[in-house]
């Protein structure tokens, strides 16, 4: 491996009297320790996604098919998302679930382990284009970056498929720099493929390793090596292994979206998004401040790391992610997750290389000025990490006393309405869809052509109040209050059809 400079241009004079092995152990360390002082029982309102993987886990310890959640997905409400998800996840917290049972905050440890370790291979891939120093900068301006601080005290496949997608970029560059793809390339090439294949199972856009990969071999040798081939056969095994007992790749088919003007769209979108790296809760001028600056340096730290190295697995690795992200239906700044520490890099080669074309009398100035600008968003994050994600919805009595009365008075069939569906059937073990976001009239066409037995009506909740509230109010003989809290009214859809022995179809 080519090293780089062992002169650090964005250094804090500190960590030079430390190993930085023992600096990265004890950040590592700290870092955990706050995530772990930070979790609580609660889940911000609008999060799905973990029911779901709670639900899969659930029914792979239980032999329940596994797909068969209770969230139903419809066409009009596809905002909600598939309605099976990666086994990756769900399979590590099955350990977790048989030894502690269903309990929110031992799943949210599992998570936040996840996220404090994926700094580890962070630095190592850090390390390959920049000082230790500089590494270790980044390590910490990751770690307390806003999509890292608000992925923090959840239940999300974001932080394994970080660990792991790093673990695997770090492994790949590993067994090129000492020539094991030549040499018994076959045994390599498994162990390569075990490994991407665990970070696709996690998330399905690990693909992008794998295709990177092959990418990057073709362009250099137009020709796949014994490596490859034998990471390609693995790989393809465990996925038609999975596909055969768990989740079907399919599931997400509605997804994507191939249309050169939403292309278009979600390139510039994402551009702008790269901006979240400076993001926090004190100062949206920051963010943007700092974005095209960054921005510059990280094309400069680009440019220079190809004119070192030549196209590199990274680079593969990035376009093909942005290409899966410029296809899919919906832009988040969370997708990018994968990405960013790697942009944090290139950012840190351009600023490197900016400052050594300044005199030396200027750089102790701009350095100082660079470890600022690169630690100011994530010092004010780690400040304000109290006020991210609030324990809502799911740690309220008032939820808890929904659940009951829906376990009472409803049947295991009867098919429920709410604004989140999923967290719903987690807690209630009953079929659940949400609504379309659009006018009352076309809400009413929805609840004609599914007829739920129940709604779940949230006083609270802005969209309940603007779209599911007009249909009721028009027919409040049709839908009539069975039960009533503070927060929520659970109503009984009159005329709707006996579900109590069969349960409703799902609406392909």
């Amino acid at each position: 491996m080519n090293e780089p400079s062992r002169t650090s241009y964005l250094a804090a004079p500190v960590l030079l009297r430390l190993h930085p092995g023992l600096v990265l152990a004890l950040v590592i360390a700290a870092v955990f320790g706050i995530y772990l002082e930070m979790i609580n029982d609660g889940m911000v309102p609008d999060a799905t996604d973990w029911a779901m993987y709670v639900m899969h886990a659930r029914n792979i310890i239980t032999g329940h098919p596994y797909a068969e959640t209770g969230y139903i997905f419809q066409p009009e409400s596809s905002y909600m998302g598939a309605n099976s998800y990666p086994s990756g996840f769900p399979l590590m917290l099955v350990p977790f679930y048989v030894a502690f049972g269903f309990k929110v905050r031992v799943f949210k440890v599992v998570s936040d382990v996840a996220l404090a370790l994926s700094l580890w291979p962070i630095y190592i891939f850090s390390r390959r284009f920049v000082a230790p120093q500089n590494a270790l900068l980044i390590v910490v301006a990751t770690a307390f970056c806003f999509e890292y601080v608000v992925t923090q005290n959840t239940i999300n496949s974001d932080a394994p498929y970080q660990l792991l997608s790093f673990a695997a970029l770090v492994f790949l560059f590993w067994i090129y720099d000492r020539g094991n793809d030549v040499y018994r390339g076959w045994i390599w090439g498994a162990l390569a493929g075990l490994l991407c294949a665990a970070a696709y199972l996690i998330r399905p856009v690990g693909a992008a390793l794998l295709l990177a990969v092959a990418a990057t071999e073709l362009a250099r040798r137009r020709k796949l090596s014994v490596f490859a081939v034998a990471l390609l056969v693995t790989f393809a095994s465990l996925v038609l292994i999975n596909n055969a007992i768990f989740h079907k790749d399919d599931a997400y088919k509605s997804q994507f979206i191939f249309s050169s003007v939403l292309i278009a769209r979600h390139a510039i979108t994402y551009l702008g998004l790269l901006s979240y790296v400076f993001a926090n809760p004190l100062s949206h001028a920051l963010r943007y401040l700092l974005w095209l600056p960054s921005v510059l340096l990280a094309l400069l730290g680009l440019w220079t790391s190809v004119q070192r190295k030549g196209l590199t697995l990274v680079e593969s690795y990035w376009v093909i992610m942005l290409g899966v992200l410029f296809v899919y239906h919906i832009p988040n700044a969370r997708y990018l997750l994968p990405l960013l520490p790697i942009y944090l890099v290139y950012t840190v080669l351009g600023a490197e290389a900016v400052l050594q074309q300044v005199p030396q009398a200027y750089r102790s100035g701009l350095r100082l000025l660079g470890v600022v600008a690169l630690l100011l968003a994530p010092a004010i994050n780690l400040a304000r990490i109290r006020t991210f994600n609030q324990e809502t919805l799911i740690a309220r009595p008032t939820f808890d006393h929904l659940c009951q009365q829906i376990g009472a008075r409803t049947g295991a069939h009867e098919y429920l309405l709410f604004w989140n569906p999923r967290v719903l059937a987690l807690y209630t073990n009953r079929p659940s869809s949400t609504y379309p976001l659009s006018n009352p009239l076309q809400v009413q066409r929805f609840l004609n052509r599914i007829q739920p037995n129940y709604i779940v009506y949230e006083k609270d909740w802005k969209e309940d109040r603007k779209f599911l509230a007009p249909v009721i109010e028009a027919q409040p003989q049709r839908y009539v209050t069975v039960y009533e809290n503070a927060q929520f009214k659970l109503m009984e859809v009159v005329g709707a059809p006996n579900r109590r022995l069969n349960p409703p179809a799902p609406i392909p």
